[in-house]
């Protein structure tokens, strides 16, 4: 049923608190002297006869698989429609929590320990299309905030195996502190047609642009400006067709006309923040920012509280998630328009 979602539990692990569901396996393989992880969401009556689309969704930094698979209940999405999606999971210290992506710039273990997760999800592509039948002509990416700035990478470097990316809350090019060089990813080999989504009340990845807050010492490029340099990678029409939905609270800019077929859509969420809209409500302490530890452990009262004050920071720290529109609904559709040849 779509927009059924998981089941949370109470264990203390992510794959605890958010467990797999009926169609999704746990798998992994050894990459750049690692274990890399991931899930695997088939849809029902699956045959691997028939060579399915594959989107990749990508956690954001410090989660993981497990609570982005709930939070954007995209393999709803993948049920009713009929493609494979995989969750996998970024590197950190930890196995299963604070993990990130190597983008170039930001912060974490992947950039600081220069990670090949290029190199990893063009692997991971090659295994899931061998395994599952994947159809590798409609191979897409998506993810939010680290993993939507992954995504453009992907875009960028990967552009013979994704002919589409959506990325969400993310950025194209970005410092990893105020000061640094600005990294910049640059034109791919082929288009690749991109739909952003970005609240214009990001705090972490400000809509117009600079600093991110907390743990991310990084310096965004404004939204508008990694648009901009996706219409020129792309050849799209500069002057963009736009739409507002009749609340006002949603505004689309589409840029169409691009080489081979390809376009840039940007929406823009008046109210949103670092949030996937139409994505489950943030109750709770998502899984792998304590995951058991940290801020939850103590006794008595005071340990009591302090589960509530972080929720609290992260649900103000993220902000509103608009149920108005769903990305998940509108990137389908958008990735059925394009294809590899």
């Amino acid at each position: 049923m779509a927009g059924a979602g998981r089941r949370r539990t109470g264990g203390s692990s992510p794959k605890d608190r958010f467990p797999l569901r009926e169609g999704e396996v746990d798998s992994s393989f050894e990459f750049g002297g690692r274990a890399r992880t991931y899930i695997v969401h088939v849809p029902p009556r699956f045959d691997r006869s028939r060579a399915l689309p594959l989107v990749l969704v990508l956690h954001g930094g410090i989660v993981n698989a497990y609570f982005t698979a709930y939070n954007t209940r995209m393999s709803d999405t993948a049920d009713r429609e009929g493609f494979i999606v995989v969750y996998p999971n970024g590197t950190g210290r930890f196995e299963d929590r604070i993990l990130t992506w190597n983008v170039g710039f930001g912060y974490g273990y992947a950039l600081q320990n220069r990670v090949d997760d290029v190199g990893f999800l063009r692997e991971l592509v090659g295994r899931v299309a061998s395994e599952y039948g994947a159809d590798t002509r409609r191979v897409y990416a998506t993810g939010i905030s680290n993993g939507g700035s992954m995504s453009y990478r992907l875009a960028s470097e990967a552009s013979d195996v994704f002919c589409a990316v959506a990325p969400v809350a993310g950025a194209s090019a970005g410092r990893e502190r105020p000061g640094a060089p600005l990294v910049v990813f640059q034109p791919p080999a082929r288009p690749v047609s991109i739909m952003a989504f970005h609240g214009l009340q990001d705090r972490l990845i400000p809509y117009n642009g600079g600093p991110g807050p907390g743990l991310s010492n990084a310096d965004y490029l404004p939204v508008q400006d990694s648009i901009d340099l996706w219409i020129g990678y792309d050849g799209c029409s500069p002057s963009p067709e736009t739409w507002a939905s009749p609340s006002g609270s949603i505004a689309r800019q589409w840029y169409p006309g691009g080489n081979e077929g390809s376009e840039v859509v940007l929406y823009t969420i008046r109210d949103g923040g670092h949030s996937w809209p139409g994505g489950a409500a943030l109750s709770g302490s998502p899984a792998g920012w304590v995951g058991g530890g940290g801020l939850e452990r103590g006794e008595g009262r005071q340990a009591s509280r302090r589960p509530d004050r972080f929720q609290r920071r992260i649900s103000e720290a993220i902000g509103k998630t608009t149920q108005e529109i769903s990305a998940n609904d509108l990137m389908w559709e958008f990735f059925k328009r394009h294809s590899l040849g």
